[in-house]
């Protein structure tokens, strides 16, 4: 009997380890296989692609992201196999199986880590062990639901390799590698489900070291390590930094989930001192500043010490940092989040994530939702929407800010711009200028339909009331022009004639080797500027930007 793992990814180049897990932990003894697909692939094409596998089996792993797509996969399903075994497992259904038994056409729920008690439900269903044998399984039995209330926690040195499938070597290179040095979290954040988990137990780090070096042999360019605390233990931390920095590819990176308040200086100085640009990326969770709201969810965080070490890490120029908040905590209201946003924002991590809270099932704070007078979405992912001290109407203006947030500063197609206008006209409340233009934006235009230069356009008709047009537009030009490979639409007024334009080439030619004027005059573009993009001093510049098929490199010039 043919068992099919199905993993349904938020977007193709997630990859999901663990269907991988359970693949090559019974592949040896049962008829097994598994495939992938993600939210965007089409409902009829994932359920014809399961039911032409001939696998009787057929085993979910569920997310918040994909649960809702998973009930109506196996809905249909059944429809077409009313013999079908349907198991789930995964994050999403090990903390209410109770619910998803009694809502979705679903045989079976594993809860928590499911190796080992899948192996076994394998087993049970080729009569090989007694169901009762099963830990972590939830079942219907007549009318009753039955739990087999027994926890398997698996010695990670069991596991065979996730890793080195030859079917995954032709992708590794364009696919994100999800990487687990470590289970379990020391923390007990009461909005996170990793809190639910028992202990922090550790892969050999050896045995990490060479499933990294296998994949980068085979191709694999983004590595993301799956540890909730990374550099929990300083020791293997350090030796994983080293690690990476001696033996990495060309153009790999890897990114670690860290936090930052349990980094020292040593550490720090060592990264700053060894670590190649653009190598290591760390995602540090600060959630929220309101020391308040920080008890209530359990989170033991010195806001103090991680600014420190932020800016410290920053001052290396080495390492890229995306931090996150989450909205809506208890006890935060508007202006504490804001308070928290512009506190956060003044690092200037490469990215910050502007998250919702969401009531998880499981979690402390789901528990305690009436506490707090929360309402949140019923399904999936269950984001809140109000609470005893921040409005729905708040939230939505803090989304607003949020898109902004991301068109503007996360993309980074903005830098020199942004940079200007959050330190020298909302200097004061960076937040505020995010949220004012997402309401002028979602008031005069359409939030969907735009392209590259209607983001500029549209900054700065807002920014028409401030008394820096001139400078601002000289700054949009240039981040416009600086990325841009080929010639773009030229949506602004050129300012230079013909004679002024071969006066720049003249002095171009003359004082830099590499150009000459048939060069220029082919594949360059120049503009006039009021303000320098990197100094922001404030004069007479020329922006040169040549485009391919010469180099896409861009000039600024003080004649």
């Amino acid at each position: 009997m043919k068992t099919l793992l199905v993993a349904i990814n938020a977007k193709y180049i997630h990859t999901n380890l663990a269907v991988r897990y359970l693949y090559t932990y019974c592949n040896k003894q049962f008829v097994i296989d598994f495939v992938e697909f993600s939210i965007k692939d089409q409902l009829e094409n994932i359920i014809d692609s399961i039911i032409n596998s001939n696998a009787k089996i057929i085993a979910f792993s569920c997310y918040i992201w994909n649960i809702e797509y998973i009930k109506d996969i196996i809905t249909n399903l059944k429809l077409r196999d009313s013999e079908l075994i349907i198991i789930l497992g995964g994050p999403e259904v090990s903390y209410e199986p109770k619910y998803f038994l009694e809502s979705f056409p679903v045989n079976y729920i594993i809860s928590g880590e499911g190796e080992y008690p899948f192996y076994l439900l394998l087993s049970y269903l080729h009569k090989q062990v007694e169901i009762t044998e099963v830990p972590q399984l939830h079942y219907r039995e007549g009318n009753f639901i039955v739990t087999n209330q027994d926890e398997y926690v698996m010695d990670l040195d069991d596991l065979p390799s996730p890793y080195r499938l030859e079917r995954d070597n032709e992708h590794l290179s364009h696919r994100i590698q999800y990487v687990e040095s470590s289970r379990g979290c020391p923390f007990q954040c009461s909005y996170c489900l990793a809190s639910l988990e028992k202990n922090v137990r550790f892969f050999d780090i050896e045995k990490v070291k060479d499933e990294i070096r296998y994949l980068m042999n085979h191709g694999a360019k983004v590595f993301k390590f799956l540890d909730r605390t990374f550099n929990i233990r300083k020791t293997y931390a350090i030796d994983m930094f080293n690690f990476i920095i001696k033996e990495h590819h060309e153009n790999c990176v890897f990114q670690f989930e860290i936090t930052s308040d349990l980094l020292d200086e040593e550490v720090i100085h060592y990264l700053n001192q060894n670590a190649p640009k653009g190598l290591i990326r760390f995602e540090i969770g600060v959630q929220s500043t309101n020391e308040n709201t920080n008890k209530l969810i359990l989170r033991k965080q010195n806001f103090q010490k991680l600014s420190r070490n932020v800016l410290l890490i920053q001052a290396g120029n080495k390492i890229d940092l995306h931090l996150d908040l989450i909205a809506g905590l208890p006890k935060e209201d508007y202006l504490s989040f804001i308070n928290t946003f512009n506190e956060v924002i003044t690092l200037r991590p490469q990215e910050l994530q502007l998250g919702f809270l969401k009531m998880l099932r499981g979690t402390k704070i789901r528990i305690e939702a009436e506490i707090y007078n929360y309402t949140f979405q019923e399904h999936a992912p269950y984001e809140m929407i109000k609470n005893d001290v921040i409005s729905e109407d708040d939230i939505k203006n803090i989304h607003i800010a949020e898109d902004m947030l991301e068109k503007y500063y996360n993309s980074h197609r903005f830098d020199q711009t942004i940079k200007y206008i959050l330190d020298h006209i909302y200097q004061t409340n960076n937040y505020q200028f995010f949220e004012e233009l997402g309401l002028n934006w979602y008031e005069q235009y359409s939030p969907i339909k735009y392209q590259y230069h209607d983001l500029c356009t549209r900054l700065l008709d807002f920014m028409k009331t401030k008394n820096t047009i001139n400078q601002l537009t000289s700054l949009v030009i240039y981040d416009y022009l600086k990325t841009q490979k080929t010639k773009p639409k030229i949506w602004f007024e050129t300012n230079m004639d013909k004679n002024e334009r071969n006066q720049v080439f003249k002095y171009l030619t003359e004082n830099k080797q590499e150009f000459n004027y048939d060069l220029l005059y082919r594949y360059a573009f120049v503009h006039k500027l009021t303000i320098h993009p990197k100094t922001y001093q404030e004069g007479h510049y020329y922006l040169v930007k040549l485009f391919s098929p010469h180099n896409n490199n861009i000039y600024i010039i003080d004649l």
